[in-house]
C-alpha cells in the first residue's frame, strides 16, 4: 500500500482525519486539494504532502479519489468537467452520509461511498481503528478494492447501500448532533447560575456508558419516565424567560411519557 496514490479533495474534518489515518498504515503518496489555498496549505504542511487549490493543478492517474467536503457540495463537484478529466475514469468516492453513490456515476465508470460513522474536527485526530466504515461501490471489483483501503485503517468495515447509510446518518444527527445541543442546552443553564458545566460530566460519562450495555429504549430515567409532574412543573416554570427550551422540555417529556404506556 506505499505506493498507493491518494488524492483528496477537501481540507476539513474529515479530510484531515482520514489523511492521517492514511499515513499512519504507511500510505505516504497523498495529494490535497482545496478550493481555498490557505485550508490545502495548512492540512498539506501538517502532512508533509503536496497541494493544489485549482482543479487544473490535480494529479491524474491517482489510485484512488477520495471528495470529502459538505454534503451539499458533492453534487457541484460531482458535474466539474476538469475534475471529471483528472479522474480519467479511475476510482472517485465520496464521504457523505446524506448523498446516494450514484451521484458520482457522472466523474466516472467507477465510484462508491466511504463513510465514516464518527464525529470528526481538525483539532483531534481519531484512531480509527474502531470506527465503522460503511461502504458502497458501483461493482463488486471496486468494492473489493475500497474493502481493502478500509480495513487497513478500521476493524469496523461493513456493506451499507444508500438508503441504509442515509438511515444511519439520521440517526447519527440524533445521537450526535441533537445531544450536543441538549449539552449546549444543559451549559447555558448552569452558567447563569454561575455552576461550571464539569459538574456533569460524571453524569454523561455514566449515560454514555449505561447504553452500551442497556439500549436506551430500557435505560430511561428522570421524571418524564417516572411521571412526575410536580417536579416537571417546576423545571418548565423555571425556564419562564425561556420559551423555546419550554416547548422542548414539554414535548420530549411528553414523547417520554408517552413510550412507557
Amino acid at each position: 500500500m506505499s505506493e498507493t496514490k491518494i488524492i483528496l479533495i477537501g481540507a476539513g474534518n474529515v479530510a484531515t482525519n482520514l489523511t492521517f489515518a492514511f499515513q499512519k498504515v504507511g500510505i505516504k503518496n497523498l495529494h490535497i486539494h482545496s478550493r481555498t489555498e490557505e485550508s490545502a496549505e495548512q492540512l498539506a504542511e501538517r502532512l508533509k504532502c503536496p497541494y493544489s487549490f485549482k482543479f487544473e493543478n490535480i494529479p491524474e492517474n491517482a489510485d484512488l479519489y477520495i471528495i470529502a467536503v459538505k454534503d451539499d457540495a458533492v453534487s457541484e463537484l460531482a458535474e466539474n468537467d476538469i475534475l471529471k478529466q483528472k479522474i480519467d475514469n479511475n476510482l472517485v468516492i465520496h464521504t457523505a452520509g446524506s448523498i446516494d453513490v450514484k451521484i458520482l456515476k457522472s466523474l466516472s465508470s467507477n465510484y462508491g461511498v466511504f463513510y465514516p460513522l464518527q464525529t470528526f474536527s481538525k483539532t483531534k485526530i481519531l484512531d480509527f481503528r474502531n470506527i465503522p466504515i460503511c461502504l458502497e461501490a458501483n461493482s463488486g471489483f471496486n468494492y473489493q478494492k475500497l474493502n481493502k483501503f478500509a480495513s487497513e485503517i478500521s476493524n469496523d468495515v461493513r456493506n451499507i447501500n444508500s438508503e441504509q447509510r442515509k438511515h444511519i446518518h439520521l440517526a447519527a444527527v440524533f445521537a450526535n448532533n441533537f445531544t450536543n445541543k441538549m449539552f449546549a442546552f444543559a451549559e447555558e443553564i448552569l452558567k447563569e447560575q454561575n455552576i461550571d458545566y464539569n459538574i456533569l460530566l460524571p453524569l454523561i460519562e455514566e449515560t454514555f456508558k449505561k447504553i452500551q450495555t442497556v439500549k436506551p429504549s430500557k435505560a430511561q430515567t428522570g421524571p418524564a419516565i417516572r411521571n412526575d409532574e410536580k417536579v416537571m412543573q417546576m423545571h418548565i416554570d423555571l425556564l419562564k424567560d425561556k420559551p423555546d427550551l419550554q416547548k422542548i422540555y414539554s414535548f420530549v417529556s411528553e414523547n417520554i411519557s408517552e413510550s412507557k404506556k
